[in-house]
């Protein structure tokens, strides 16, 4: 196994809907949880090969890999009134909501790091350096640069349960992929039921050094 560096910035604002939370109430995660990584490789693995077999090749591969972040010193997250459209429930048509929707903001570049098996490493970095987003699709990547490299001590993993009782530690709930899932499990093209465990739950354990607060946003200091 072998650590790859993935450098990545984002173009934009980016959301991702903290799990088990209400759509129309859609706070946001201040960083992508696993599975949402490893889904990106999947799908953009079918993207540059146009192989749906490639693509169940790299999920065998992705779902079991250890992935780490390292953060920006600052994040900043705001949260917004928004109208939606949603279908109606008796009738055709659409009816027009309102909900909350969580934004977040990074002021420079992060890393992902991510333990590879060796004989597949250069088809990882060749699908990483062309990941165009992690989750919605409004929230937009692109890869500065990629290099194999060990992970530093303040890399963040998702964890099953927090042992560290520090008080400044900021959890987040993410889902990873459960390595017995199949790709069948999470391919959204096809009438197959979604089990319920194809997706298990985990946290990200952050260390902060302090938070600022307003109204609707709130910008936290990543502890070093």
């Amino acid at each position: 196994m072998t650590w790859i560096r993935t450098t990545y910035e984002f173009a934009s604002l980016f959301s991702y809907r903290i799990p088990d939370f209400s759509s129309q109430y859609a706070l946001s995660s201040i960083l992508p949880g696993p599975s949402t990584i490893k889904l990106a490789i999947v799908s953009t693995a079918i993207e540059i090969s146009g192989d749906i077999n490639y693509g169940k090749e790299i999920f065998e591969i992705i779902k079991n890999v250890k992935i780490g972040i390292r953060l920006p010193n600052k994040i900043a997250q705001n949260n917004v009134l928004i109208k939606r459209l949603k279908k109606k429930k008796e009738k055709s048509g659409l009816e027009l909501t309102f909900g909350i929707r969580g934004y977040v903001h990074y002021p420079e570049k992060f890393d992902i790091y991510l333990d590879i098996p060796e004989y597949k490493i250069e088809d990882i970095e060749e699908i990483l350096r062309n990941i165009r987003r992690f989750g919605t699709s409004d929230s937009l990547v692109w890869c500065s640069k990629i290099e194999r490299k060990n992970p530093p001590n303040d890399i963040i993993f998702a964890v099953e349960s927090l042992k560290d009782k520090d008080k400044n530690i900021f959890i987040i709930p993410v889902k990873d992929i459960n390595p017995k899932a199949d790709f069948d499990d999470i391919n959204i093209y096809i009438k197959r039921k979604t089990k319920k465990d194809n997706l298990v739950r985990k946290i990200y354990p952050i260390k902060l050094s302090g938070r600022l607060l307003g109204k609707n946003w709130i910008v936290y200091e990543i502890a070093s």
